[in-house]
């Protein structure tokens, strides 16, 4: 099996020979179930922005709109009129080797992030929990301009797929359809959605899910894990409030990371965090 490599806008290098990468969760949606990653006031997301980036992170995940299915639905109207002010905020002040991950399904707020990004010479990738499921636009939109994207493992609805073997099977299906429509895979990056995502889903699921991350390395493509203070934690320590289960995140990355995950989506960005990712991916380097 070849070692998985891509280079996202010729300048951020993933893959297993090269450290893992770091994205910060910056949330703009008061439903998230983790308050503490929500900025509703640009003040403080720019605070938080230039602490991640102080702190290791190289893409910076922005999203307007809860994606926990139990969260208050919104409209996308609802969504631009969060997202717009404060990805331009993020614009002004962020290096320009640092990426910004748009955290949306839906095509109206890629175009908006897209049309922002090329004022002021910024890059995008695109993070869509969905697969591409819920606006088939936003596709169009991604294939049109050649738009990096984070597959999320689902089959008709977001994180609905329960094994390994089905979020294979799944994203096989999603890149042989990209591919036939003239898009270049180096732009994809999967995550196999960890997460409470729909109600047969238990944590004995993501449990194995992480444990058997290795075997995602058969699509050749980089990985990334959305573990951060996630419920399938709770579950498994007894921990339902979210601000006890930061352990139990670094516990679960860490293993994730040995295990083959290029990149961590994160809330929480400080040196315990980078030294266990780090001493996890060059165990996994001497793996025999």
């Amino acid at each position: 099996m070849n070692k998985i490599y891509t280079k996202l806008f010729d300048f951020l290098e993933i893959g297993d020979d090269f450290p893992t990468i770091i994205m910060g969760v910056l949330n703009l949606s008061p439903e998230s179930f983790y308050k503490g990653s929500v900025y509703e006031r640009l003040n403080d997301l720019e605070k938080a922005t230039l602490k991640m980036i102080n702190n290791g992170a190289k893409i910076l995940d922005l999203g307007a709109r809860s994606t926990a299915p139990w969260s208050e639905k919104i409209s996308i109207d609802k969504e631009l009129s969060r997202f717009t002010p404060a990805m331009k905020k993020i614009c002004e002040i962020i290096p320009k080797e640092i990426i910004i991950s748009v955290d949306t399904q839906y095509q109206k707020v890629a175009e908006r992030a897209l049309d922002i990004s090329k004022q002021f010479d910024k890059r995008i990738i695109i993070n869509d929990v969905s697969c591409l499921k819920t606006d088939p636009k936003l596709q169009d939109l991604i294939i049109k301009n050649d738009l990096p994207i984070i597959l999320m493992a689902s089959k008709k609805i977001p994180g609905d797929l329960l094994t390994i073997k089905e979020i294979i099977n799944e994203f096989k299906k999603t890149i042989k359809l990209l591919k036939s429509k003239g898009y270049d895979g180096n732009g994809i990056i999967l995550d196999p959605g960890i997460g409470h995502w729909i109600e047969k889903k238990t944590y004995i699921y993501d449990l194995k899910i992480i444990n058997n991350l290795s075997k995602l390395k058969i699509l050749e493509k980089p990985i990334l894990v959305a573990i951060s203070r996630k419920s399938f934690i709770a579950s498994t320590l007894n921990r339902s409030d979210p601000e006890e289960r930061l352990s139990g995140t670094l516990s679960a990355t860490s293993i994730a990371v040995y295990n083959g995950a290029h990149i961590v989506r994160t809330h929480d960005i400080d040196i315990n965090l980078l030294d266990m990712i780090n001493m996890a991916r060059i165990l996994r380097n001497y793996k025999s």
